[in-house]
Parts: structure tokens; C-alpha cells; sequence
């Protein structure tokens, strides 16, 4: 499962981030900071979850399945195959929510069960007591309403034209509101689903399709997955589809889209899949297994993707039109999915507390395909995002190891700690292993990782696994003892914060390099064991690299050098997540960031020079001119771009103007960005007007309209108002709505209350909820009316992501009135997120309420 879309990269890094939905950019930047010891908490640290324990195997899930799509009501006619694993086996139970039980018997015999619910349980008596082994055929017949797993689509008179689409969402344990199973992933099954729905509709599930009869005005569609998977993975997907065909050396490669999408659009978001799965199949050494792979776009899905074996699932807002898909592609996500059918699919991990051997696997193999599609230095530059994604998330959240048993829920493992830190994780042990043949080459069976992973994969396939499983297969395939490093970075939490000092005795010819680790936050390793390369470098080309082992708390490095470094590369090419503090001459960052051999050695000398102190500041603005025209990397561009914007001063504005004419995107978006302190001025006021209306990049006309509505500049409404008039891209008005809001304007609140009622497009929509709730209190005053009937409309909306938003203005404004509803939703919401997000507006409500009147 994915919870963001595809990247975008300008200033040092923007990543467009799916939360719950919500599609906005986060601006990456090099840690400022180290963790602090007063972080949150992670979960409850008085508990420890771990895998329930199993009194049975089940071999196979049969689900005969129809509908009541208009109410949203599913009925049910399942058998489950299964085997107890010990003798005088009479009772067990499958875990089952808000589902009715109609009747349980036993097949073939049809002998009748008693049955009884309790607490998302459903215990099942057995006629007598069973062996070990005993193959049991049980039959339940149910129907429900689901209010979480079974998402209905269907029109409404705010968006007649909605598709009529129904869809599963399972993970991490959501299945069992629409089909009784174990729905924890430590047990795996084959699955078979026979679904009836009305002509003119078609399902996509796992597996092999068998068979498709029509009767009646109905069909039924019935796919078998042969291979055993968890049960959080078994799908459906139903609505009106275009299917688009590919194939990948006999095996089908479908993709589905609305019949509102042409066979283009699919074949932009989904073309690459053949080569992805070649790609993965060479990586570890094993053959896409599978009998098929299916992506279907479903409409208002609330995650980005969910890798249902063989069938995964993705919202449809990853389908684009070609200028959209410039700056928001879908190889990022199709190729996260795709990943976790080697590594969650087919070997599973049993227990949540370790899914990053699913999801941090599959953000690995994502950013390993960028190198093989892009590169080197575009792999080298994901893997910095997924380090600093990490850190944000370690600053701004919590500090917690990547291993985790301590979830109160287990979609709360799914976080940056699991996917970005553990794909940054991989990044290094490639690195501990293989050194510098990995450095410049995509992942190849002749690394000893990659051998290791295969030796994983192989060993544990249609099984559940474990770290220590990981760990074992890499001693057993390299003889390495890797316990010290998987301590350090997934049994604790943080990363080493370094302070480095540097010197050269020109008398001796040494270069003395002192390395200081100063983390110390609760929970942290004292000391990271690392091995740190280092590069010298002098003024006429010399050259010099050596690798030092950092085992201490402070450690002192003497190397024999015969020339006086121009500058000095610590870890030159970003392999260990970390903080570090160096200070080096004005000098030296200027020579490294212009002429580095390694992307993120310039990329880190450039945003130390966004940093100058007042004396330094010319030098660097032209250092970084020069860097913004020439190097050869778009991410060091863009990092040079951004830090001419935070020195500021008449040196740093031509060339930033200059680089609107950058033929990359995502340069332009970082210049744009970078102007902001300059927007008061004609010139630059008049050239970000002229990007919002005809940059040929979505992103760069959303980055001009943010900055247009932070400028300060009276007329900046007016033109963002005319801007949203003109039919823009979707993406570009969520940027101006935003754009608005940052104008603190009370003139815009009519505009942003408009763009939030039922009926505008669903990204749109919540782009101006999520504006209105930063406008201030003088909304809430001026506008009472209009904002209550925004609210309630949205509380009430079939979308749970716009209900979220309307919650939010709840909280935002302190509107006690619908406090009712609030109360309702954490006590009863089905998903433990929702009831959390209640919990929050509650307390804003009750902060609300105590607060005096002013």
C-alpha cells in the first residue's frame, strides 16, 4: 500500500504527497536539526502487539459474492477450506464485523453449526471434535452494509456523473468488514471469488479468470488465485471498465480505467509496467510468479495504491493528460504497487510490527528502477528524499525504530519510518555489502545483496517471514554478520548526527579529520558503527579517497596526504542517513559545489551556500549562478536555485529570472519558489503573473500561483481569480485556491466557499476546504451561514476524505454546533484514523469552548 502519488522534484526536493487523498507538495530540504529527546510518542509504549497466535491453516477462501449497489449491501455465500493444526479441534473463530450470519454449515455433508458474534468475532461449533490435519469445509452464508473493506460508488445529484463502481480495500485488516476471514497476515491461503454483478459491469480480481457466464441480465465473473497470499489481499474491483492489454512474456499486463479515460491516458500511467516487471524479475532473481497482473483506477480511492496480488488497485487521480504527466507521473507509485508482489505478495511479512519488509522493500525497488530509468544520480537523489522524509517524520512526529511492535493500530505502521527510512535502510546495507560496485549500477544478481534477497525470496516464498529471516539470508549467502547493523537502524530509532572537523599539517603531510557523533536522543544508538567514505580533493585536480570505520562516540583519522585539500567530501555520496555539521571555508563549498565529481556532494555544497554568512554572500550568489547554468543534474539546479532565493540581494534576483527559462520543470518550479522575496517587485511581480498563465508545466503555473498569493500584492487576487476562471488543469487550481488563501483576503473567502461545495471535482474541493481552514476567524464571523452549510455538506459526504476535510473546519472555526456528529464518528467510526482525527476535533472544540470570548 502506497499513501502518496508520484514525486515531483524542484528546490532540493518535492514530493507529492498523498495523505488519506489529499494531493499537496512538500518542500524536502536538508535537515536543519537533530531529533529532539521531547518527541511524540509512537503508539502506546506500555504495550507491545504481536501476532495472534493460530489454532488452524486455512487452505482456501471461496467467496460467492452479489450485490444491492444502490444501498451499498452485500451478500454473501463464502466456504472456507481449512486445517486445525491440533487434535479435539471443536471451536474456532474467523474474524467478522458488522455482518449479519445468516447460517454456517459444514460441506458436503450440510450439517447445520451453531454460530454466535462477539467483539468482530465469529465463533463457529463444530458438529464434533477434529483431528490435526482434518480438511474442513466450512459454509457461511451472510449479508452486510460494510462501512469500511466494500467501498460503493454510485451518482448522486452533486456528481451525477460518478461511475457505478464498487471496490475492496483489505489492507491492513479491513476485509473482514465484507467477508468473514483471519484477517491478520500471518497466515496464507488460495482465494477464489465468484462475483455476480449487472451486465454492463465487469470485475477484476486475483488470479486466472475461469470462467464468465452471462444469465438473466447478470454476470458472473469467477477468478482463481492458485497461489497462497494473505487475506488482506484478495480483491475485487467492479465498475464499467476500459481494459487496455499489455503483456509481459505471455503473462497478461491489463490495465482498467473508467470508460471516461481513453486507452491514452491508461497506456501514459501504466506503459512502463512490462519493463518494471522484467526489471524485478532480473533484480531478484525470480520471475514475476504470478498468472497474471491487473492495475484498475477506481474512483475516490483513499490510499494511492494497494498491491493486491495480482490485481492491484489505484486511485484514478493517477490517470493524466499529457502536460499533467510531466510533473505528476505514475511510475513512482505503479512501480512501488508492482514491488510488493516479490515482497509482500508472495513472501509476506506475519506480523505488522515488520511490513517494512513489504513496504520499505518496495520504495527500495522504486528508487531501483529510477536508476535503471534514469540513472544514477536520479537514484542517488530518491534515496536523499527517502532520508529526509524519515528525518521530517522524526522531528516533526515521533522517534521510533523501524521494527515496531508498539502500533495501537496497524495503519499507523505505515508511515516514512516503514517506507522511506526503510528503503534508506536497503540503500546502506547495499552499501556495507556490495561498496562501490553498487554505487553506479542498477541492482544486478552479481551484487551479494541482491543474491541474499533471492536466498530470502526462494526460501520463504508463499510464506510468511521475519527480519531475522532477512538477516539469516544474508549470512548464509555472504558469511557477513550484520546483527550490529540492523541494531543500529532497525531495531532503534534516529540516525548519527556528525560533527566533523577537518585539517591539514602541511609539516607532516597529514590530513587530520576528527568525527564527533552527537545524537542523544532516547532511544537512539549512542554510537552508529559505520563505515564512512571520504574524499580529498586539491586545487589542481588531485584526488584521494579512503573509507574509515566510525566505532566511537568522537574519533580522529589521520591521512597521509601530500597536497593541501581544496575541500573534503564526508560520505561524498550521501549513503548514511544523517545530520551533519561541517564547517569548511567559504571556499571550499564554492569548489565543491562547481566542480564535485559526486551529484550529492554538489548538491550538499550548494544548500550549505543558501546558508552564507553576510561577508560570503556575494561570492556564493555567483557560485550558485554558475551551478544554476551548468551542472548537469536538475536536482543540483534546483537546489542552486533555492538557495540564491534564501541569500536574497540584488545578485540573486537576475539569474533566478533567468531560470524561468530553464527547459526543466521542475528547475523552473524551484526558481519560481525561490523569487518569493522579490514579488513586491514589478518586474518579478509581472514574470510570475506571465508563469501562471502560460508556463507549459502544471507545477510551475501551481508554484507561480503560490508565490503570486503569498506577495503581499493587492492585485494578486485578481489575477488569481481570473486565473481560476480559465479552465485550468486541476492540479494548477488546487494551487491557486491555495494561492488564495495565502492572500488572507477576506474578499477570497466567497471564491474558496464556492469551490467547496458538493458538485465541484473531488481534488478541487478538498483543496478549498483545506484553504478555507487557514483563512482565520473573521470566516467564521462573516460568512456563518455559507460556512456551516460548506461543513455540513461535507460532513455528510459519501467521500470520506471530503467528511475529514469538513471535520477539520470544524475544529479550525470551533463550529461546537455539529459537535453531535463529531462525538459519533470517534466512537464509531469503523476505522481506527477516523476515530483518532474525531478525537483531535474534539479536543480543538473543547479548547474552543473554555477559551474567554475576546
Amino acid at each position: 500500500m502506497k499513501p502518496k502519488a508520484a514525486k515531483q522534484h524542484s528546490s532540493h526536493a518535492i514530493r507529492m504527497i498523498l495523505c488519506y487523498g489529499f494531493i499537496f507538495a512538500v518542500t524536502l530540504t536538508a535537515p536543519a536539526r537533530m531529533a529532539t529527546p521531547d518527541a511524540h510518542v509512537f503508539g502506546d509504549p506500555t504495550v507491545w502487539q504481536s501476532a495472534p497466535s493460530r489454532t488452524y491453516h486455512v487452505e482456501n477462501y471461496k467467496l460467492g459474492i452479489r450485490f444491492n449497489e444502490d444501498k451499498g449491501e452485500v451478500f454473501g455465500d463464502e466456504v472456507v477450506t481449512l486445517e486445525p493444526f491440533r487434535p479435539h479441534f471443536e471451536k474456532f473463530f474467523l474474524n467478522s464485523a458488522e455482518l449479519t450470519i445468516d447460517a454456517v454449515s459444514l460441506e458436503p455433508s450440510k450439517v447445520k453449526l451453531k454460530f454466535s458474534t462477539e467483539d468482530s468475532r465469529l465463533w463457529i461449533t463444530l458438529d464434533r471434535q477434529y483431528d490435526a490435519k482434518e480438511r474442513l469445509r466450512v459454509r457461511i452464508l451472510y449479508h452486510g452494509l460494510p462501512r469500511t473493506g466494500l467501498f460503493f460508488i454510485n451518482p448522486t445529484t452533486d456528481y451525477p456523473k460518478w461511475p457505478r463502481e464498487v471496490y475492496s480495500q483489505g489492507e491492513p485488516e479491513f476485509n473482514h468488514y465484507w467477508f468473514p476471514c483471519w484477517d491478520y497476515p500471518n497466515d496464507m491461503s488460495t482465494s477464489e471469488t465468484v462475483t455476480t454483478v449487472p451486465e454492463g459491469q465487469s470485475v477484476v480480481s486475483n488470479g486466472r479468470l475461469v470462467q464468465v457466464t452471462h444469465a438473466a441480465g447478470a454476470v458472473t465473473y469467477d477468478w482463481v488465485e492458485s497461489i497462497p497470499h494473505s487475506s488482506y489481499l484478495i480483491s475485487i474491483a467492479i465498475g464499467p471498465w476500459r481494459k487496455v492489454t499489455d503483456h509481459y512474456k505471455g503473462i497478461p499486463v491489463d490495465y482498467y480505467v473508467p470508460r471516461s479515460a481513453s486507452e491514452a491516458q491508461a497506456r501514459r500511467s501504466f506503459h512502463l509496467t512490462p519493463d518494471m516487471i522484467g526489471f524485478f524479475s532480473r533484480a531478484t532473481g525470480l520471475v514475476y510468479p504470478y498468472e497474471q497482473y491487473a492495475q484498475t483506477a477506481v474512483h475516490n480511492f483513499i490510499f494511492g495504491g494497494q498491491e493486491n496480488v495480482s490485481a492491484t488497485t489505484l486511485t484514478d487521480w493517477t490517470l493524466h493528460d499529457e502536460r499533467a504527466d510531466q510533473d505528476y507521473p505514475s511510475t513512482g507509485l505503479v512501480s512501488h504497487e508492482l514491488g510488493q508482489h516479490w515482497f509482500g505478495d508472495y513472501v509476506q511479512s506475519g506480523d505488522w510490527a515488520d511490513i517494512w519488509l513489504n513496504e520499505g522493500f518496495a520504495t527500495y525497488l522504486s528508487a531501483l528502477y529510477t536508476q535503471y530509468h534514469e540513472g544514477t544520480d536520479a537514484y542517488r537523489f530518491e534515496i536523499y528524499q527517502d532520508q529526509v522524509a524519515a528525518q521530517m517524520q522524526d522531528r516533526n512526529d515521533y522517534l521510533r525504530p523501524i521494527v515496531d511492535g508498539h502500533f495501537t493500530d496497524p495503519l499507523q505502521m505505515f508511515d516514512a519510518i516503514t517506507h522511506e527510512k526503510g528503503a534508506a535502510v536497503l540503500d546502506m546495507l547495499r552499501y556495507i555489502i556490495d561498496g562501490d560496485i553498487a554505487a553506479s549500477h542498477p541492482a544486478s544478481q552479481e551484487e551479494l545483496l541482491f543474491q541474499s534477497l533471492h536466498r530470502y525470496l526462494a526460501a520463504h516464498r508463499e510464506q510468511t517471514a521475519d527480519t531475522a529471516d532477512l538477516i539469516a539470508a544474508i549470512r548464509e549467502t555472504t558469511g557477513l554478520e550484520l546483527g550490529w547493523f540492523f541494531r543500529e537502524w532497525v531495531s532503534m530509532a534516529g540516525q548519527p548526527d556528525y560533527r566533523v572537523q577537518s585539517k591539514y599539517d602541511s609539516l607532516n603531510k597529514i590530513e587530520r579529520l576528527t568525527v564527533t557523533q552527537i545524537q542523544q536522543a532516547a532511544g537512539v544508538p549512542h554510537i552508529f558503527e559505520m563505515p564512512i567514505e571520504v574524499g580529498l580533493y586539491g586545487p589542481h585536480g588531485q584526488q584521494k579517497k579512503i573509507q574509515v570505520r566510525d566505532d566511537s562516540r568522537q574519533q580522529e583519522f589521520d591521512v597521509p596526504l601530500d597536497f593541501a585539500p581544496e575541500w573534503v567530501d564526508f560520505d561524498p555520496d550521501d549513503f548514511i542517513e544523517k545530520t551533519v555539521q561541517f564547517e569548511q571555508p567559504i571556499a571550499s563549498w564554492i569548489a565543491e559545489a562547481q566542480k564535485d565529481p559526486s551529484m550529492m556532494s554538489r548538491l550538499l555544497a550548494v544548500q550549505q551556500l543558501g546558508g552564507a554568512a553576510q561577508a560570503d554572500r556575494e561570492a556564493s550568489a555567483e557560485a550558485l549562478m554558475r551551478v544554476l547554468e551548468n551542472d548537469e543534474f536538475y536536482g543540483v539546479r534546483a537546489a542552486a536555485a533555492t538557495s540564491l532565493g534564501k541569500l536574497g540581494g540584488s545578485l540573486a534576483k537576475r539569474p533566478l529570472l533567468l531560470a524561468l527559462q530553464q527547459p526543466d520543470s521542475r528547475v523552473r518550479a524551484a526558481a519560481i519558489r525561490a523569487l518569493g522575496p522579490y514579488a513586491q517587485q514589478a518586474e518579478v511581480y509581472d514574470a510570475l503573473v506571465k508563469e501562471l498563465r502560460a508556463d507549459p508545466s502544471d507545477a510551475c503555473e501551481g508554484a507561480a500561483a503560490g508565490v503570486l498569493g503569498q506577495s503581499g500584492k493587492t492585485d494578486a487576487v485578481r489575477v488569481l481569480r481570473e486565473a481560476l476562471a480559465t479552465g485550468l488543469d486541476i492540479h494548477v487550481r488546487q494551487s491557486v485556491l491555495g494561492g488564495l488563501a495565502e492572500t488572507k483576503n477576506s474578499q477570497v473567502t466567497e471564491i474558496l466557499l464556492a469551490q467547496a461545495q458538493p458538485g465541484v471535482p473531488e481534488q478541487v474541493r478538498l483543496a478549498a476546504l483545506s484553504a478555507l481552514a487557514e483563512m482565520g476567524a473573521e470566516v467564521k464571523q462573516a460568512h456563518k451561514l455559507e460556512l456551516d452549510k460548506v461543513v455540513r455538506a461535507s460532513l455528510h459526504d459519501p467521500f470520506l476524505l471530503v467528511r475529514q476535510a469538513g471535520e477539520k473546519l470544524v475544529g479550525a472555526f470551533g463550529l461546537t454546533e455539529f459537535r453531535t456528529l463529531i462525538q459519533e464518528n470517534a466512537q464509531r467510526a469503523p476505522m481506527a484514523f477516523q476515530r483518532d482525527a474525531a478525537r483531535r476535533i474534539l479536543s480543538q472544540l473543547q479548547r474552543t469552548s473554555t477559551e474567554p470570548e475576546r
